[in-house]
């Protein structure tokens, strides 16, 4: 389906898939330039958090008679520093999430014009949304390095790194809800922002498996070796980000149709999907 760089609406009702999950194999399957294009794009706008991210590795590793105290130094304003870079990402992931949404819909268009829309329609948006989340993760940050800095009780640092880790993860499917439904959807920021916490809390599940892929393994890969997550890096950089985009906004899609299309916006639901499939569940 992605030739030319374009974005093909199918016109015949049969060549559409039946569910979600139909329609995410097929772009696995088709569409290997759209996710490509989409993750070199995102990774564009996340090399200065990239950079950032690898300087406090570095300084890290090789800092001399390292104490606790620099440890959390080096957390600590490092983390800061990187607050806006997630808004940086974020702009970029803004626009991905609108490209994904045109593709879910079977909407035609030229991928980078359709991106570049986004970007300037949502620029504001999808920086606030990643400086919220950035703020978090600085403070899951600075409060698990203090715990295992300072901190010589097991069952407080158990307690404490898992409760924060908790408030990272909702955080984090909220903002990804939060980039599914504002693509979507016309709605005030703060409207946005309260329906993506409701759909996170809805699909807890799903979002815990996604946090887990996205930010839980590459920060257990940085444990490993430098080798393996660059690895993972480049995977991401030239391929699996615009998975997440996608596998992200089918499953925000479907949470849509059910708490909200079903009611308000009833000739949205299953948009791209086989009408075949729809009059079956309808009827």
């Amino acid at each position: 389906m992605f030739k030319h760089k374009e974005l093909k609406a199918k016109t015949e009702d049969a060549a559409l898939p039946k569910n979600r999950k139909e329609l995410f194999l097929t772009v696995i399957k088709d569409d290997f330039y759209l996710l490509a294009e989409i993750s070199v794009l995102l990774f564009l706008f996340s090399l200065p958090l990239a950079g950032a991210f690898a300087f406090e590795l570095t300084l890290l590793a090789h800092v001399s008679n390292i104490t606790a105290q620099k440890v959390f130094s080096i957390c600590f304003y490092l983390g800061l520093a990187e607050i806006p870079l997630w808004g940086v990402r974020y702009i970029g992931r803004y626009a991905a999430f609108g490209v994904m949404k045109r593709r879910a819909h079977n909407e035609g268009g030229y991928v980078k014009e359709v991106f570049f829309d986004f970007l300037k329609s949502g620029a504001l948006r999808g920086f606030a949304i990643g400086a919220i989340l950035g703020a978090v993760i600085f403070l899951w940050q600075i409060g698990c390095s203090f715990l295992l800095s300072f901190s010589d009780n097991s069952l407080l640092k158990g307690l404490g790194i898992g409760g924060a880790t908790l408030v990272f993860l909702i955080v984090y499917g909220a903002a990804e809800n939060f980039l599914a439904g504002d693509v979507f959807y016309e709605l005030t920021f703060v409207g946005s922002l309260r329906n993506s916490f409701s759909f996170c809390f809805a699909g807890f599940p799903l979002a815990t498996v996604h946090f887990l892929i996205n930010m839980a393994l590459p920060l257990i890969l940085t444990f490993v070796s430098y080798f393996s997550l660059i690895g993972i890096g480049l995977v991401w950089a030239l391929w699996a980000d615009g998975v997440s985009c996608f596998a992200a906004t089918l499953y925000s899609h479907t949470l849509f149709d059910k708490y909200i299309n079903s009611v308000y916006y009833t000739d949205y639901i299953n948009k791209g999907l086989s009408r075949e499939e729809k009059e079956r569940k309808d009827g």
